[in-house]
């Protein structure tokens, strides 16, 4: 617990860090956003968009009349982000990792050519501000707590029809297994081409991404190195589907091969309705299934995962209970980006071979008692059964987890976000509790339009 006190020390410095630097905050992009404030708006793991996540509206440095200029840059937007944010993890004292950083993305995206072609760029920095060399690998910065800067997105979108768009090189990605995986400073990326249609109610996506950017590197590498094989130049191609039926059920599948290294095929379906004004609910279920292709440069496996989850809100509380099974042979592997399973948590993903895991969570969101923009959200899990590569029993994990966001709607603070997350587990077989607690300071600034 030392490494959490000293870190909790930096809190006042870390507010004023904010204070002292307005125009040095950010909208911190985290892949969870505020809790919903009914079941029914719960998001689902299926999705095929890119990985624009939720916005705070930007607040305009500059504004210049282009009314005469060409649609391409009379639509087009840059914003200027700053970021801070303080991250400690700690294993019992055996293996502490911390690291307190600053950093910026400035993102430009402009209007249409011929309402047809569009284009756009982010660059990423993270800069250590107190960065232990000996405490490294948090993926705030680089493994050895260097600092990072990187051209993370260059993209090219050109829209084949009202719905579907082409998309051309380095992009982000918000689906199950590969994703921006965006819960640090600088969100995963991939080079990738691809063809996307956002229907009403028929959502696909195809193509192939060759090349990822980890959250912690400013090099991108192939699909089939990330996973692990050394000697793999292999890509990634993915197809997947969404239909929104009648009657609040959505059901899709998305299907990832690398080529000599693994397929990845996860389905999901869900049901949600707003009972009354107050009271609304959420069913869902989801399966994966992972197995070696080719010539299995990783070594020959096949495993599985399937989950169930529930939930049950009134007025912004939403009372969630999950359950997953993970195959008996192996454990899922996810190399791309954060793992959509029910269970999954801030220190354990409760998906090691032959475990079963349930979770009991609990989230409120005070907007409609008067709070907009402060919420919290607290979850129990537990996995048992789990089994190591050669068959050994790995004994029960436990794990709560809680999260507190403060982000006004409105008035002067409007754009800060402050966030706190804070987690402990434990092991049987381990002698040592694990902790993590993150600090995140952020605001948005649109820069110029």
């Amino acid at each position: 617990m030392q490494i959490l006190t000293n870190r909790l020390s930096i809190i006042p410095a870390t507010l004023l860090f904010l204070l002292l630097n307005v125009a040095n905050a950010a909208e911190y992009k985290l892949s969870e956003n505020l809790p919903a404030e009914s079941a029914h708006e719960s998001p689902v793991a299926i999705n095929m968009a890119g990985g624009e996540q939720e916005v705070i509206p930007s607040r305009k440095l500059f504004n210049f009349h282009l009314n005469s200029t060409s649609p391409f840059l009379r639509d087009s937007e840059t914003t200027l982000d700053f970021r801070v944010m303080d991250f400690a993890r700690d294993h019992g004292g055996s293996d502490e990792r911390e690291a307190f950083a600053a950093g910026s993305e400035l993102t430009f995206t402009s209007g249409k050519w011929r309402d047809r072609l569009s284009l756009g760029a982010t660059w990423h920095t993270s800069i250590g501000i107190d960065a232990p060399k000996d405490k490294g690998n948090t993926d705030m910065l680089a493994p050895d707590q260097s600092n990072l800067r990187v051209l993370s997105r260059a993209y090219l979108n050109y829209d084949l029809s009202e719905t579907a768009t082409l998309q051309m090189y380095r992009q982000d990605f918000d689906m199950p297994y590969i994703n921006r995986q965006d819960s640090r400073m600088i969100p995963n990326t991939h080079e990738a081409y691809m063809i996307r249609n956002d229907g009403e109610q028929l959502t696909y996506i195809f193509g192939h991404i060759t090349k990822m950017k980890e959250r912690d590197s400013e090099r991108f590498v192939t699909m089939g190195k990330v996973a692990g094989a050394s000697d793999s130049n292999s890509g990634t191609s993915l197809a997947g589907v969404r239909y929104n039926f009648p009657n609040d059920i959505i059901a899709g599948a998305l299907v990832q091969n690398t080529d000599d290294v693994f397929t990845t095929t996860y389905a999901e379906t869900n049901f949600s309705r707003r009972l009354t004004d107050s009271w609304g609910m959420q069913l869902a279920a989801q399966y994966t299934d992972q197995r070696s292709n080719g010539s299995a440069k990783l070594g020959r496996f096949y495993t599985y995962s399937w989950g169930l989850s529930s939930k049950l809100s009134y007025r912004g509380a939403i009372l969630t209970t999950a359950y997953s099974r993970i195959g008996e042979d192996a454990g899922i592997r996810r190399p791309f980006g954060g793992t959509p399973g029910f269970t999954s948590s801030m220190l354990y993903k409760f998906d090691r071979a032959d475990e079963k895991a349930w979770r009991l969570g609990l989230s409120q969101n005070f907007t409609q008692l008067g709070l907009p923009g402060v919420s919290f959200v607290v979850n129990y899990t537990n996995g048992r059964d789990a089994k190591d590569e050669a068959g050994l029993p790995l004994g029960r994990e436990d794990e709560i987890a809680v999260t507190a966001d403060f982000r006004p709607q409105s008035g002067p603070l409007e754009g800060l976000w402050l966030r706190v997350r804070y987690a402990k587990g434990s092991r049987d077989n381990s002698p040592d509790d694990n902790s993590d607690l993150r600090i995140i300071l952020s605001f948005r600034f649109g820069a110029f339009s």
